[in-house]
């Protein structure tokens, strides 16, 4: 699952290079730049969640950390 999250994460940034590739070649196509975005937004947020899901599954049945990032995140 902590993969799943990080390819959604990494399919969000490419979401938001698509947005800034589109507003560059067409600077008056803002409502197709804010769907893509808006998609980007909830690409990232679903896979942060499912990384914050993957560590606390982790944590309680006692796995090491999956990622070197500190707890404080």
């Amino acid at each position: 699952m902590f993969g799943l999250g990080r390819a959604l994460q990494i399919l969000a940034m490419v979401d938001c290079g698509v947005a800034l590739l589109i507003g560059v070649s067409n600077p008056s196509a803002y409502a197709i730049q804010l769907v893509i975005l808006g998609s980007a937004v909830i690409l990232f947020s679903l896979g942060r969640l499912l990384q914050k899901k993957a560590r606390a599954t982790a944590a309680s049945i006692g796995e090491p950390n999956q990622s070197p990032m500190s707890e404080s995140e």
